[in-house]
C-alpha cells in the first residue's frame, strides 16, 4: 500500500498524493435480457455508458451530444447512426454518429474498445431526451436501447475533480478526509462513476452528493463482454481494464467541459502546494504566469508507503503517514484545462492545437520502492488542525466511527 506526493517542474509546486487500495476478487458474467427490438442490433456490440451534451447556456445552442462506449464493432471507422429522441420518445431526429476519440493502450486490440461517438443536434426542432445508436439503414425504433441525454452545468471560473470509478472498499473515515480537504482546496464539484462500494463508504457518497458537492454517474457493476476482470489489482486485465477505466475519464471529459480547471485524481490521492494554495490560486497565481499557452500542467508523485510504519502523528491518514519517496514521474498526475485541452486519459492530455503540455523532467526508473531511503515530510501537520476538525464533524453527521 502506498501514498505519494506530487511535484511540478522545477520545484514550482509541491504537491501530495495518498494511495491505499483494498482488493478482493470478484468474477464477472455478462447477462443480456432484451426484448425483440429488430433496429436494436447494437446493443451486444457497442455498450453506452452515457450521453452528454455540450455546455452550452441553452438547449438551443447545443450542437453535438457525446456518447462514451466499450466499443465492440471493432472498426476503425463510424457505421452506425444517432438516433435522438424528445419526451415521452415522441419527436424523432436521426444523424450520422462520428467517432470523436478511440483509446489505443498497447498493441493488443482488447474486446472492447473505450471510444467516444458524436451525435449532431444541429438543426433539430426539439430537445433531445434520449439518445441511442443503431447500423446504417435500420430504424430509429424507440424500442432501441437509449442514454438520458445529461445537459451539464456550466462554471466559468469552476474547479472539478475527476475520480473516475468507486469500487469495492473504501476506508470512510479516508474518504471523508479526502472530501473535506478537497473542500479547503475550494473545489467546487466531483465526479465519480459508481460500480460497488461498502455500506460505510457509501453513506460518505451519499453525504456528499446531497450537499451538491458530488456527482455520481452510474458503472455497471457486471462488466460487458466476455472478458472476466474486474478493477482489482487481483483481477485487473491487461488489455480490457484499461479501457473500462477510459470510460470513466471520457465521462468526465464532457462532464466536466463547462469548467475551467479540472483534476483527474483518485480518492486516495492529495495535491498539495507548499503554501496550501488552493488549485485555482494555483493555476492564476504561479502557473499560469508562468506557462500562458500551456493546455495541462503534468504533476510528479511522492510515495508514501504504508507498510513503512507509522512515521507522525495520528488520526488522519496525511500526517499519519510522513515518510516518503523524493519527488518522481511514474504514475504521474494532471492538471488540465478543458478549453484548451483536445483528449484525456488518466496519464496523458492531448491538447487543442496552440497549446503545450507542460511535463515533469526526466528521472530514474523506480523499480525497488522498499529500497528507496525515506524522508519526513510534515507539510500536512500545518493543515491538521483544521482539517481533523472538519472530519470530526462529517463523521458525527453522517453517523460513522
Amino acid at each position: 500500500m502506498k501514498r505519494k506526493y506530487l511535484k511540478t517542474i522545477k520545484g514550482l509546486i509541491f504537491c501530495l498524493v495518498l494511495i491505499f487500495c483494498n482488493f478482493c476478487l470478484r468474477r464477472n458474467t455478462h447477462v443480456t435480457q432484451r426484448e425483440n427490438c429488430p433496429s436494436d442490433t447494437l446493443f451486444e456490440t457497442v455498450h453506452i455508458f452515457n450521453s452528454i451534451a455540450e455546455a452550452k447556456p441553452k438547449w438551443q445552442s447545443v450542437e453535438l451530444i457525446v456518447l462514451n462506449v466499450l466499443d465492440g464493432s471493432f472498426s476503425y471507422l463510424s457505421y452506425f447512426d444517432c438516433c435522438l429522441f424528445g419526451e415521452r420518445m415522441l419527436s424523432i431526429h436521426r444523424s450520422e454518429a462520428k467517432i470523436k476519440n478511440s483509446y489505443i493502450e498497447g498493441s493488443i486490440q482488447p474486446e472492447l474498445t473505450a471510444r467516444q461517438y458524436m451525435c449532431s443536434t444541429k438543426h433539430i426542432t426539439f430537445k433531445p431526451m434520449y439518445v441511442g445508436l443503431v447500423e446504417n439503414g435500420m430504424l430509429c425504433d424507440p424500442c432501441i436501447t437509449v442514454k438520458p441525454v445529461i445537459y451539464p452545468i456550466i462554471k466559468e471560473h469552476g474547479t472539478a475533480v475527476c475520480a473516475k470509478i468507486a469500487f469495492n472498499h473504501l476506508n470512510p473515515v479516508h474518504l471523508t478526509e479526502w472530501f473535506e480537504y478537497q473542500k479547503l482546496m475550494d473545489v467546487n464539484i466531483i465526479l465519480v462513476m459508481l460500480q460497488y462500494l461498502n455500506d460505510e463508504a457509501l453513506k460518505v457518497f451519499k453525504f456528499y452528493e446531497r450537499q451538491s458537492f458530488l456527482k455520481i454517474l452510474p458503472y455497471p457493476a457486471v462488466l460487458p463482454g466476455q472478458t472476466d476482470r474486474g478493477f482489482e489489482s487481483t483481477n485487473w486485465h491487461s488489455e480490457q481494464s484499461p479501457h473500462d477505466e477510459q470510460v470513466a475519464v471520457y465521462t468526465c471529459q464532457t462532464y466536466l467541459q463547462g469548467y475551467e480547471l479540472v483534476a483527474v485524481i483518485d480518492f486516495d490521492e492529495f495535491i498539495v502546494h507548499d503554501k496550501f494554495m488552493s488549485y485555482m490560486t494555483m493555476l492564476k497565481s504561479e502557473l499560469m504566469p508562468s506557462y500562458p499557452d500551456a493546455a495541462a500542467f503534468t504533476l510528479n508523485v511522492s510515495f508514501f508507503i504504508t507498510d513503512w510504519g507509522v512515521s507522525g502523528v495520528e488520526p488522519l491518514l496525511t500526517s499519519k503517514y510522513i515518510q516518503g519517496t523524493p519527488p518522481r514521474f511514474e504514475r504521474y498526475k494532471n492538471l488540465y484545462i478543458p478549453k484548451r485541452t483536445q483528449n484525456i486519459n488518466t496519464h496523458e492530455i492531448q491538447p487543442k492545437g496552440g497549446y503545450k503540455r507542460k511535463c515533469p523532467r526526466d528521472d530514474i526508473k523506480w523499480k525497488h520502492c522498499m529500497q528507496i531511503t525515506p524522508r519526513i515530510d510534515k507539510k500536512m501537520y500545518q493543515l491538521m488542525p483544521k482539517l481533523l476538525s472538519n472530519v470530526i464533524d462529517v463523521k458525527a453527521r453522517i453517523g460513522i466511527s
